[in-house]
């Protein structure tokens, strides 16, 4: 598993009370740069019913091509347990934070895993990639860093609200994603 630079942002507020561990990611498989195949599509996976709908009907519908790469991609707090308003007992240093960010990449690893082993006995190749931040922003990062040729979503994920038309991440994945948007409901 390899632990690469920062997916970075124009924001220089990004960067700010966030513990250096929150600023890696961590990516295990290829990179969009080494894809040889005809297509690369990514797939967000936030550990929700919806993330699970996108990832079976992507499974299982004719969007994938046999010539395909899949990028699997979850998004973790920056931030575990501190920030300028959080002080007391709630409070770590940023070493034991650090430890907890790590550990959280290394657990959304372990979980992400039977998504990659369902896509690789269907044939596909997949790369895991787990960044730190804002889904939304870092999701859009993700979809450029890998020059994917799709991205796939759940329509409401962690914070879906019942009568809104999707989530706050998949919206704004429909807005600012670099390529098409599939959004599955």
């Amino acid at each position: 598993m390899a632990q690469t630079p920062a997916l970075e942002s124009a924001n220089p507020l990004d960067k700010s009370n966030i513990p250096s561990e929150a600023r890696h990611q961590q990516i295990v498989g290829q990179t969009g740069e080494a894809i040889t195949k005809e297509s690369s599509i990514l797939i967000a996976i936030d550990g929700t019913e919806a993330g699970d709908k996108a990832f079976n009907y992507l499974l299982k519908s004719k969007v994938l091509s046999t010539n395909a790469h899949v990028f699997i991609a979850t998004v973790l707090p920056a931030n575990v347990l501190s920030g300028p308003w959080v002080s007391g007992p709630l409070s770590i240093d940023a070493k034991r934070q650090n430890e907890l960010l790590k550990a959280l990449r290394e657990q959304a690893i372990e979980k992400l895993n039977p998504y990659k082993d369902k896509l690789k006995d269907a044939g596909y190749e997949t790369t895991i990639h787990v960044a730190h931040g804002d889904a939304r922003q870092t999701l859009v990062r993700v979809a450029i860093y890998h020059k994917v040729d799709l991205v796939v979503a759940g329509k409401r994920g962690k914070k879906g609200i019942p009568g809104l038309t999707a989530g706050s991440t998949t919206s704004y994945l429909v807005n600012h994603a670099p390529s098409p948007v599939l959004v599955i409901k």
